[in-house]
């Protein structure tokens, strides 16, 4: 791995821990709260976040049988389901959603919000976090001809995609690649055609920048956040 490489994965792993902080910063508070995760992994970060709520009432929705496997042995109850899907969950029931770096793998985001919307209660909370299509690293690529540094990507066998560590970047579970990936005020826009209100929203990262400095750049201009950070009320 060259020096650049080492680099976007120092940056990439600090940004991952931004944006659980952010995600946390949204979240409600209160025992009798009903969340759940949605694309919940091994369930780490969502036991985490459910103490952070202060509730038991916890759930995950995670489409890789294996990681939906493990996360049952950390004692999360987990739906195996495919979020282009309806969610196998029951209309007005939840508090609050989480999907992190989730939306961009998904073929039917209108699919994903419209559940989003009929499974949360009036008054409920939706956060989603994901990779910004207007961070710089994105405009950069395209004026020098390339494709988005975080896609779409046009394959789920090659990459197309110059980027400087491909290996930090390839996923190693059988998932779908990034398929669509938005600006903010697209995301915005369409929570807001969906229904929802009291939108809040955050920049996380500023590549090339290390922190603290991404940090300040992401505050001035979260427009062109290297990742973004939305939370939206039923």
């Amino acid at each position: 791995m060259n020096l650049l490489s080492k680099y976007v994965e120092f940056l990439g792993i600090r940004t991952e821990n931004e944006i659980e902080n952010a995600v946390s910063n949204f979240l409600p508070n209160g025992s009798n709260i009903k969340y759940l995760d949605c694309g919940c992994d091994n369930g780490i970060k969502t036991i985490n976040r459910a103490r952070t709520i202060r509730t038991s009432k916890i759930w995950g929705i995670e489409s890789i049988n294996a990681r939906a496997k493990v996360a049952r042995k950390n004692n999360l109850s987990v739906y195996i389901s495919n979020l282009n899907r309806k969610f196998p969950i029951k209309s007005n029931l939840l508090d609050c959603i989480t999907a992190t770096e989730v939306v961009e793998h998904l073929s039917d985001v209108d699919n994903f919000l419209s559940e989003c919307k009929r499974v949360l209660k009036k008054g409920g909370s939706v956060i989603i976090s994901t990779e910004n299509l207007a961070g710089w690293q994105n405009i950069f690529s395209l004026v020098l001809g390339n494709q988005p540094y975080t896609g779409p990507y046009l394959s789920k066998v090659f990459s197309a995609v110059a980027r400087p560590s491909g290996k930090f970047y390839k996923h190693p579970l059988p998932m779908d690649p990034h398929l669509n990936v938005m600006t903010l005020k697209a995301l915005i826009r369409l929570l807001k055609l969906y229904g929802f209100n009291n939108i809040e929203s955050v920049g996380v990262g500023f590549m090339p920048f290390p922190y603290p400095f991404s940090s300040g750049l992401s505050w001035l201009d979260k427009y062109h956040s290297t990742y973004i950070v939305v939370k939206a009320i039923k």
